[in-house]
C-alpha cells in the first residue's frame, strides 16, 4: 500500500461508477489512480474525488494505482462559492497538468500550490492576485523563468521595458528583439514586487498599492509567454474573460 499527500486535479469517468484521478502528490509529482464506485450515491469516499480535494491517499500497488482509502485534510470549500477564485483554481489546477510530467517530484511547487488555494479559499487577497504571484513562482519551478531584473543584454535599468516572449526576459529599447512587445511601467514594477515577495498575505497585497488591470495586464503576459514557449492556459483565457465581461 502506498500513502501520498495530494491534491485532486482531474477526474474522468470510467466505467458506470468509477473514475480515474490525477493527483498532483508532494511525494511523486503527478499520478493516476482509480477510485471506484464514487459515482453511487452515498459512496464513502466520494470527497476524494472532488476537484482541489487535499487528502492523504491510500493507494494500492500495480500498473494502475487505485484508492483503497483516503483521510480529508482540506476541500478548500469557499473557494467553490466565488467564480472567479474558483476559474482561478481551474488555472493552478490546469497548469499542473499540463506542465508537471508524471511521477516527477515537484515538492517546492507542491507546497506552493496548496498555499495559493489557502489564499483562494480563506483570505480576501483578490484572486487575480494570488494567481499571479503563483505563476510568477511556477513557472520557475518547471523551467520557464520569467526575469524582470535589469536589461537582460545590457543591465541597464530599463525605462521602457520590453518583454521577449521566446526568452523570458526584459530588454530595454535599445536591446529590444524583434517580436518583443512593450510593458506598462506599473506591469513591470508589480513583477518585481512579487518576485521579492515569498507569500502575497493580505497585508502584502495592499501594500503594493497597485491597480487591478496592471494584475491582468501581468495575467495576459504569462499566458502569452507560455502558449509562445509552451501550451496555452485555457482556464486562465477564460477567467480574464469573466474579469472583462465584470466591467461591462
Amino acid at each position: 500500500m502506498l500513502k501520498f499527500n495530494a491534491l485532486m486535479i482531474k477526474s474522468v469517468d470510467y466505467a458506470d461508477n468509477d473514475k480515474i484521478l490525477t493527483l498532483f502528490s508532494l511525494e511523486q509529482g503527478v499520478i493516476s489512480a482509480k477510485i471506484r464506485g464514487v459515482k453511487k450515491a452515498g459512496a464513502k469516499l466520494k470527497f476524494a474525488a472532488e476537484p482541489f480535494c487535499f487528502a492523504e491517499y491510500m493507494l494500492t500497488e500495480g500498473r494502475l494505482k487505485s484508492v483503497a482509502n483516503a483521510s480529508l485534510i482540506d476541500s478548500f470549500y469557499p473557494l467553490r462559492e466565488d467564480l472567479f477564485r474558483y476559474y482561478a483554481a481551474g488555472t493552478v489546477a490546469e497548469f499542473i497538468r499540463k506542465f508537471c510530467p508524471e511521477n516527477v517530484v515537484h515538492a517546492a511547487l507542491f507546497l506552493k500550490t496548496v498555499r495559493v488555494l489557502k489564499d483562494f479559499a480563506y483570505t480576501a487577497v483578490p484572486a487575480y492576485a494570488a494567481l499571479l504571484h503563483y505563476l510568477a513562482a511556477a513557472t520557475k519551478e518547471v523551467g520557464y523563468s520569467l526575469r524582470f531584473g535589469g536589461c537582460a543584454c545590457c543591465g541597464a535599468t530599463p525605462s521602457r521595458p520590453f518583454f521577449d516572449f521566446t526568452e523570458g526576459n526584459v530588454c530595454c529599447e535599445s536591446c529590444r528583439k524583434e517580436g518583443s512587445a512593450e510593458m506598462s511601467r506599473g506591469t513591470y514594477e508589480l513583477f518585481q514586487a512579487l518576485s521579492e515577495t515569498e507569500e502575497l498575505t493580505e497585508e502584502a497585497f495592499s501594500s503594493y498599492n497597485i491597480d487591478r488591470v496592471y494584475y491582468e495586464k501581468g495575467l495576459r503576459l504569462i499566458g502569452r509567454y507560455l502558449r509562445t514557449v509552451a501550451e496555452p492556459l485555457d482556464s486562465l483565457t477564460q477567467l480574464l474573460g469573466l474579469y472583462g465581461a465584470a466591467d461591462k
